[in-house]
């Protein structure tokens, strides 16, 4: 019997130091102020610059400004769809737009070629500022992931 309390004093204790330890898994609110995004006056905005460099010496460089009124496309970007697509498309891809890859991913060690891109500028405040290559599997990945803005 009194083997039998001792180990219900230790599951209760475990689950209660269980339950203290989860109570603070997925709770946002704790973040400090700095880390969250503020709402701006650009909030809702697109407002990118896309240069894309084919490796052999040829560069060519589009616009991109979406906002509610109007969306624009300029340079090669007027070439392959509408602005409202090309609009949808960097609003699909912000988070890989907006973050830059992991400095320590695992990637195949392909070459896809010579091109490079970088896109800058603005998607809802947020600061873009994008470097693009086929150096590797995961540069191709993300080339691709992002194609209809990079590719003349």
């Amino acid at each position: 019997m009194r083997r039998a309390r001792a180990a219900g004093v230790w599951v209760v204790l475990l689950l209660g130091l269980t339950a203290g330890a989860l109570s603070g898994c997925g709770d946002d609110d704790d973040e400090p102020a700095a880390a969250q995004t503020a709402p701006t006056p650009a909030s809702g905005a697109i407002e990118l610059s896309i240069r894309h460099d084919d490796g052999a010496g040829h560069e060519e460089t589009g616009t991109l400004t979406c906002r509610p009124s109007e969306p624009r496309a300029g340079g090669f970007l007027t070439r392959r769809t509408t602005a409202d697509e090309l609009c949808a498309k960097a609003r699909a891809i912000k988070a890989l737009l907006t973050t830059q890859p992991e400095r320590q991913r695992a990637c195949t060690q392909i070459y896809g070629g010579p091109e490079t891109a970088q896109i800058t500028g603005t998607i809802d405040g947020v600061k873009v500022d994008r470097r693009f290559s086929r150096t590797n599997g995961c540069e191709i990945a993300d080339f691709n992931d992002a194609g209809e803005l990079l590719q003349p």
